[in-house]
């Protein structure tokens, strides 16, 4: 064999490994790794089996009635399997505080709005039309947990179907952490039962839990948009924390 059939052999193996899956690109595009946005979803689970409690910035905003309403920032505690307390921080709903603990109150919510309101203690359903106004979701919907179980059931339903696409856009800066984003697409028609038609994850990547997500309905039109700011895992929250009389709330 000639020396420059020699050289192009080679050239052509290298070519041809560089293009494998799994192999990194040229410096600054991400890393193609087909498993890779389903290693790092499945991974938020093991990654939450872990934490007990939180405290986080729970950035929010929902279209509600056809309306995209403004961006709500909220001060969250949680604490399993399932307690929540929330304080709005500032904007229209400055002061609010909601109030949940599963199996305690007959099931309800205790809340009041900030302002000139604010002495007006309500118990409410969850469900109920005073606690869901301005809302997508009840309280019951709160938290990372539950956001990794809508994620995972329909992530895996899609992937039963054979119809799951995902992007893998490598590694993002986002709510001052370093994070992984995938795109995840999921069958157009709201006939199909899926619970969007898109949706883009940021999963934090020392912490391996989702910290922003925006969910896409069937015409592209943002649903959702979640964010946990300042995420601080298994602080050691109280039972008093979740007590409607802690000498910090205004219930």
């Amino acid at each position: 064999m000639g020396k420059s059939l020699i050289t192009f052999a080679l050239t052509a193996f290298l070519f041809l490994a560089v293009m494998q899956p799994g192999t990194a690109l040229a410096s600054g595009q991400a890393e193609v790794r087909p498993d890779a946005p389903m290693k790092i979803l499945v991974g938020m689970e093991s990654a939450y089996a872990k934490v007990d409690d939180y405290t986080a910035n729970f950035l929010k905003r929902e279209r509600v009635g056809g309306e995209l309403l403004p961006e709500e920032d909220i001060l969250l505690k949680f604490r399993k399997p399932f307690m929540v307390y929330m304080k709005w921080r500032e904007g229209p709903h400055g002061g609010r505080e909601a109030l949940y603990v599963q199996g305690k109150n007959s099931g309800k919510v205790v809340g009041h709005e900030g302002g000139f309101f604010g002495f007006i203690t309500l118990n409410m359903e969850p469900r109920g039309g005073i606690a869901m106004k301005g809302n997508r979701h009840p309280i019951t919907d709160v938290g990372i947990g539950r956001l990794i179980e809508i994620v995972m059931e329909n992530t895996r339903r899609a992937g039963d179907d054979g119809a799951l696409k995902f992007t893998y856009s490598g590694e993002e800066e986002v709510l001052g952490r370093n994070a992984y984003r995938i795109i995840e697409e999921l069958p157009a028609g709201e006939d199909k039962g899926y619970y969007c038609r898109k949706l883009e994850l940021w999963v934090d990547k020392e912490l391996g839990l989702p910290i922003k997500i925006i969910i896409y309905g069937w015409r592209d039109e943002i649903l959702e948009r979640y964010g946990y700011r300042d995420l601080k895992l298994n602080p050691g929250l109280s039972d008093s924390e979740f007590d409607r009389g802690y000498k910090d709330y205004g219930f």
